[in-house]
């Protein structure tokens, strides 16, 4: 199974940046081996911090804001860095050798 992408949010406004980065992660056509995992744990006062991680290590983070402009810069911004996280990772498995 490939392209996998969980969804692990807990607001109205993690569920829309869920939405907008799957929709993307599609179009672009990613479809990588890990799984990418979308979570959203609580932060400081009433925010909400949303977390992107493959392979237990986390590749983009930020504090979510309700404004649709916002969410839509943000997972754009998301998408680049996941898409050059798994293609750097497809190069470097290239230069090695797993014995």
């Amino acid at each position: 199974m490939r392209g996998i992408i969980t969804d692990d949010t807990k607001t109205k406004a993690g569920k829309d940046f869920y939405d907008k980065f799957f929709f993307k992660y599609n179009d672009v056509g990613i479809n990588a081996k890990e799984i990418v995992l979308i979570g959203e744990e609580y932060t400081f006062a009433r925010n909400t911090k949303i977390t992107i991680t493959v392979d237990n290590e986390v590749i983009y983070e930020f504090i979510i804001r309700p404004d649709d402009d916002f969410l839509e810069e943000v997972s754009d911004e998301a998408i680049s860095t996941t898409y050059y996280y798994f293609k750097e990772k497809e190069k470097q498995s290239k230069y090695f050798t797993q014995y």
